[in-house]
């Protein structure tokens, strides 16, 4: 399966929302809003509980979480993979909604989202992360994070740049320079796990509009491999 398909075969599987809130309260659920995400509104009383979240997929509850945790959706921190305080707020959404398809991820909620894949892999310490770049302009803003990846842990990481000029060289990162529209056009961050299987993690997304990303993150160990297969045998 191409970048693209591995996305559709996402979007086959059905996830739905269901919103306990006021009625007048915001929650940022349109950006799940796609053909295998569908989202369901019941009231609350204005002076009643926090408002929370119940997501539910073809098995049934798959976990719930409070409207201030979904939240973290619109202005998500970004965060170093060192951090002291590294843990992403994205890990509940990430845990809950994996093989969800999101609708309209600008670039901070793509980055943050990312963190949580690479803040993984810093944490086990090694393996192989693989990542996708639309541009070298896209790499020069994330050197020192790539930089001190490599420098600080036993990973083996490849980075995958769209274009035909030499992008911005960071010692230690295996360079794919492609020239293919599937790279210019995909956010992609994919984690094996190492001799960790349950760890393995992956994201993938498609540039839609301008600044904007649809796709989805996975926990799913077999399905990761099935994108690092892909990625291997494409582009080395």
């Amino acid at each position: 399966m191409t970048l693209r398909q591995f996305i559709s075969a996402v979007a086959a599987e059905r996830k739905q929302l269901i919103v306990y809130a006021a009625a007048d309260a915001s929650v940022p659920v349109e950006q799940f809003e796609t053909r295998n995400v569908t989202v369901e509104r019941r009231p609350l009383p204005a002076d009643g509980p926090p408002g929370f979240v119940v997501i539910r997929d073809e098995s049934g509850f798959a976990g719930s979480l409070g409207l201030e945790e979904l939240r973290h959706l619109v202005t998500p921190p970004i965060r170093r993979p060192w951090s002291a305080e590294s843990e992403s707020s994205f890990r509940p959404l990430f845990e809950i909604l994996d093989n969800a398809v999101f609708a309209s991820f600008d670039k901070r909620q793509m980055v943050a989202a990312s963190r949580e894949i690479e803040e993984r892999a810093w944490r086990v310490g090694h393996g192989t992360l693989r990542c996708g770049f639309q541009s070298a302009d896209a790499l020069r803003k994330q050197r020192t994070v790539y930089s001190r990846l490599v420098d600080e842990t036993d990973l083996e990481v490849h980075v995958y740049v769209a274009g035909d000029r030499g992008p911005t060289t960071v010692d230690g990162v295996r360079f794919h320079l492609e020239s293919t529209a599937e790279i210019g056009r995909t956010w992609f961050v994919v984690f094996d796990g190492s001799t960790y299987t349950k760890v393995a993690c992956g994201l993938i997304a498609e540039e839609v509009e301008d600044g904007l990303f649809r796709g989805f993150w996975t926990y799913d160990g077999e399905f990761v491999d099935e994108i690092l297969s892909y990625l291997t045998s494409t582009y080395g």
